[in-house]
């Protein structure tokens, strides 16, 4: 019995809980979460691109190679409405390529020198009639001030260690929204290009913000900067927080976009890149994040983020791992909840009660009554098979689901956000309590 109920609720919940849905009673809620993947970074960025961007005149190409030169382009993708793609640095990925096609871009706007996008990709995008454009100086520096210069009516700007990507990945999506460029410095002074610039710009620029603690910039490259303000934790995830404690007024928390801001190689930067673009798109937060949720995060968010926010992962399961949404979805939502197979969890083996056999058939018979007159074909393809898939089990216990349950989950994947959004609503309409929701999620381990 628990095998069949273990099949039957990954069928379900695959699709209208861990990919999106919120079950909602009364002021109760399940946060909604998704996940943009691909195989690589690359793909990744893709994925992001293509779930937030129906097409673009332009496009922001940066390297997946090392964070150099990429950590300041969230700003410049903000200014054209663009998403941020990742290619290698000496040929232009194919799935890269196509998502330029499929945005219908008229412009490229490369970051970093050819070092960082070589010449033959330049020319390559070229030949596709596009109008490529390269915002690239002679280093990290440099190149920082070649993209804070394409920026227009410059008041404040953002300094953040030209050596490290967590601290520029924290401010990006915000120093986006408020036209900020993102300055890139060494720990001891400022480089003579981003001195240059604050110097040629000091009757304009009323505020910077620096992002980072004393280890990383120090007091004397900073001394020079106007009205400098110091955001730092003890960490980079406590810093993480610091940056949105500080700018939460203008922050919109309806959203989080959760990354990998650590790791074994010290290059984990490119997801998050791939997602600045996104989250500064809704003013939303970055969320840094490296196997757990930084206990200071989870406080911030307890007290500042709404419980129907939705939560995006941005990478794959070894980046974000689904043990971590997990958190993030009961920290947004304020439910915990007790995996069974833990002490004092209760039982992890042997049968099923029968209230949960009663919430089973309970969300089934909803998902058949349930009103489908308002989905397109591809949502009532994905409930009628759902449906048959179940009835089919019901008949026969020998059944197996797994071919049904990733055919489902697959079909719901090719949908488009709006779709998504509409067949979540129709779902929760549908009256699946929250008591029904809590059953399966937690005897089954799903969140």
């Amino acid at each position: 019995m628990l095998r069949r109920n273990k099949i039957i609720s990954k069928l379900i919940l695959s699709v209208f809980i861990a990919s999106s849905t919120v079950f909602a009673a009364g002021q109760n809620v399940f946060a909604a979460s998704g996940r943009l993947w691909g195989q690589d970074r690359y793909a990744t960025s893709t994925a992001v691109s293509e779930n937030s961007w129906a097409s673009s005149d332009y496009v922001v190409l940066a390297s997946g190679e090392g964070y150099a030169d990429a950590l300041c382009a969230a700003p410049v993708a903000k200014k054209y409405n663009a998403p941020i793609l990742l290619t290698g640095s000496k040929e232009l990925n194919e799935g890269v390529k196509s998502e330029i096609t499929r945005l219908k871009a008229t412009h490229v706007i490369e970051i970093g020198g050819e070092a960082s996008i070589s010449s033959d990709i330049e020319n390559e995008l070229k030949s596709m009639k596009l109008n490529v454009q390269r915002l690239g100086g002679q280093n990290r520096f440099e190149t920082s001030v070649v993209v804070a210069n394409s920026l227009e009516n410059v008041t404040k700007v953002v300094v953040t260690s030209g050596y490290g990507f967590a601290d520029a990945l924290s401010i990006a999506p915000i120093a986006s929204n408020q036209g900020m460029p993102i300055l890139l410095t060494g720990k001891d002074s400022l480089s003579d290009a981003v001195q240059n610039y604050i110097n040629q710009n000091k009757d304009s620029i009323k505020n910077s913000y620096v992002i980072g603690g004393q280890g990383v910039i120090g007091d004397s490259a900073i001394s020079g900067l106007p009205a400098a303000v110091r955001i730092s934790g003890q960490n980079r995830f406590d810093t993480n927080v610091k940056v949105l404690s500080y700018f939460k007024g203008s922050i919109d928390f309806d959203n989080l976009y959760v990354v990998e801001g650590d790791g074994p190689t010290g290059n984990e930067f490119a997801d998050a890149l791939s997602g600045s673009a996104a989250a500064a798109k809704k003013s939303s937060p970055i969320i840094l994040t490296y196997n757990t949720l930084y206990s200071g995060m989870e406080d911030f968010i307890k007290s500042n983020v709404p419980k129907t926010a939705s939560i995006t992962a941005i990478g794959g399961a070894g980046a974000v791992p689904d043990s971590l949404v997990s958190i993030v979805e009961q920290t947004v939502s304020g439910i915990i909840i007790q995996n069974p197979s833990t002490p004092g969890g209760g039982s992890s083996s042997g049968g099923s009660s029968s209230s949960d056999d009663a919430n089973l058939s309970s969300v089934l018979s909803k998902l058949k009554s349930m009103d489908t007159s308002k989905l397109d074909n591809n949502q009532k393809t994905i409930v009628s098979d759902i449906i048959t898939a179940l009835d089919k089990y019901e008949a026969d216990s020998n059944y197996n689901l797994n071919a049904d349950a990733q055919n489902v989950k697959q079909l719901y994947n090719n949908l488009t956000h709006d779709e998504k959004s509409s067949l979540k609503t129709t779902v929760v309409n549908a009256g699946v309590s929250i008591s029904e929701g809590i059953t399966l999620a937690s005897k089954f381990g799903l969140y």
